[in-house]
């Protein structure tokens, strides 16, 4: 029998419960990895950027990144975010990048996240918010500091 045979025999026996798994090896995410003293530092970071977008404003999870020093980790922030204790954090004010709220549309949490957004002037079309007119920090500025930063 070839090795592509034995595979699919193995396959089949797991899948019919009569052979253990092969690994039993735990994976772990990328956010899980960020625990303990780095973890707490960058939780911190992430807190601290969230709190500096200005009421009526929003922000993606990718800008909040960046200004928090962590570029390309969105993902982490949506983690901190989730997982934070932290009280009077304007959580609300993070979108994704398509300018829509992340929640599932009609949810619980995604009608209580509208309801903050709108409360501060920010308008919804097309259960989506114009990044342009209501993003933080504004492109320009972003686009000024990546251009003129002193290297």
């Amino acid at each position: 029998m070839n090795k592509s045979a034995l595979k699919g025999r193995a396959y089949s026996a797991r899948r019919r419960g009569k052979v253990a798994a092969k690994s039993t090896k735990k994976k772990t995410s990328r956010a899980a990895k960020v625990d303990g003293a780095a973890g707490a530092e960058l939780s911190g970071r992430i807190v601290a950027a969230v709190r500096r977008i200005p009421r009526g404003r929003v922000s993606t999870y990718g800008a909040v990144a960046d200004v928090a020093g962590l570029p390309r980790r969105a993902r982490l922030v949506g983690t901190v975010l989730r997982t934070t204790s932290v009280r009077d954090l304007p959580w609300f004010r993070v979108i994704n990048a398509s300018g829509r709220i992340s929640f599932p549309a009609g949810s619980d949490a995604y009608l209580r996240q509208r309801r903050k957004l709108e409360a501060e002037g920010i308008v919804f079309i097309g259960g989506r918010i114009s990044l342009d007119d209501y993003g933080w920090p504004d492109r320009a500025q972003q686009l000024d500091e990546l251009l003129w930063k002193p290297r």
